[in-house]
């Protein structure tokens, strides 16, 4: 559903797989799910949604703001959301219910959101892993692809994928975390884990957006990013940094080092460059990490981030 994080995982999720996404709270973990069930549902593969925290009038106002209509989803016979508060969880009679509505609808994706809330539920820690693998496992024998949301409670710095070692029954691992970058918080993505499969080992900044997640560039400049707290690279300014810039790179970086921020407008004023010249700087440069932009008033600002 998200054609970047398709070439990503080169060329998407295999069929029959599991795949956990984990991110600390509000990183787009049960968006990204959502991408997922709704895409297979447009190619004719019927979905199920299952959800401890997102109630299905909410999940639905969620999804009706990026021009996704569960409802109408849902009488087409393409989708069926359960929700079951996680205090009332009985994890044997819930993996049978699953297990059963998905014979139903004859489900070929599923969103299991969250493994937290499993957990939560589940005081027996030896219980809750043994339920996770029989039902992931279950989904797989039905030829469901599966995708399971799991919160990574710390924002910033070391982290843990899961609690209990869970994280060994995906096959996969997608990896969302904040970061700190100039003074700012952003997103950023990074596919820890596909089994038996290549895929991109690069962490690029995402960003959601009206239309859900957009994935974005490279962050090459940084080093510590998974920390959420990036340093820039030394080696990587001493070998691949100004050395090879272009002078015209040179100094717009200068310019840029000595202001808080700036419009290419202005830049090309203290430069004698050309707005269109400067433009295809300042994309190098962006997708180096030496350069990080935001917009105002219908205005992209430029600044530098060493």
């Amino acid at each position: 559903g998200i054609p970047e994080l398709d070439r990503m995982l080169d060329g998407g999720l295999q069929h029959s797989t599991a795949t956990m996404v984990a991110g600390g709270a509000g990183t787009g973990k049960t968006l990204m799910g959502l991408h997922f069930i709704v895409a297979g549902i447009l190619k004719g593969e019927p979905g199920v949604i299952v959800t401890f925290q997102e109630n299905p009038q909410q999940l639905k106002a969620i999804a009706m703001s990026l021009g996704w209509d569960l409802e109408a989803m849902e009488n087409q016979g393409m989708l069926v959301h359960m929700y079951d508060s996680p205090v009332e969880l009985q994890p044997d009679i819930h993996a049978a219910k699953v297990k059963a509505v998905v014979d139903r609808v004859k489900a070929r994706r599923i969103m299991l959101d969250s493994l937290k809330d499993i957990e939560i539920a589940t005081p027996n820690k030896v219980r809750y892993k043994d339920y996770i693998y029989s039902l992931v496992n279950q989904l797989k024998l039905q030829g469901v692809t599966t995708i399971v949301t799991n919160e990574i409670g710390e924002l910033f710095g070391p982290f843990q994928l899961s609690e209990h070692g869970v994280s060994f029954v995906v096959d996969n691992v997608i990896l969302l975390r904040y970061v700190e970058l100039s003074g700012r918080i952003g997103r950023a993505i990074n596919i820890m884990k596909v089994r038996g499969a290549p895929h991109s080992k690069e962490i690029r900044f995402f960003e959601i957006t009206s239309g859900g997640i957009s994935i974005n560039e490279v962050i090459e400049a940084q080093t510590g990013v998974l920390t959420g707290m990036p340093v820039f690279n030394n080696n990587y300014l001493n070998d691949n940094g100004f050395k090879e810039l272009l002078n015209q790179s040179r100094n717009i970086m200068e310019i840029l080092k000595g202001v808080e921020e700036m419009d290419v407008n202005e830049l090309a004023n203290r430069t004698g460059f050309s707005p269109q010249d400067l433009l295809h700087e300042l994309e190098n440069l962006k997708q180096q990490g030496m350069v990080i932009t935001w917009e105002h008033q219908n205005t992209t600002y430029y600044k530098a981030t060493i």
